[in-house]
């Protein structure tokens, strides 16, 4: 089966379509609603540590990962990476329009 042209037996975009999914049915409202969106517009450019550390995020629960986000308490370090980062930045960018 082909997805975009690529094979869907490759391991990395098996990879995307989960946490694609995982992005969208977080649990609460804002989450998907941030999470999700932010998956949408660039999980399909994400590199294989990027998805590595979207994924690692998104094992967190969803008070926590707002909680940061949001910058309300201070992530661990291990989640303070590029793909946080952006996750924030996305985050300002769409609560301000």
């Amino acid at each position: 089966m082909l997805y975009e042209g690529v094979a869907m037996t490759d391991p990395e975009e098996i990879l995307r379509q989960r946490l694609m999914y995982q992005s969208k049915r977080r649990g609460t409202k804002e989450a998907d609603m941030i999470i999700g969106q932010f998956a949408i517009e660039n999980i399909h450019s994400m590199t294989r540590e990027e998805l590595r550390q979207f994924g690692s995020l998104l094992e967190e629960s969803d008070p926590d990962l707002m909680s940061w986000i949001s910058g309300l308490k201070t992530p661990p370090d291990y989640h303070i990476n590029d793909i946080f980062k952006r996750i924030c930045h996305f985050k300002n960018i769409l609560l301000n329009h």
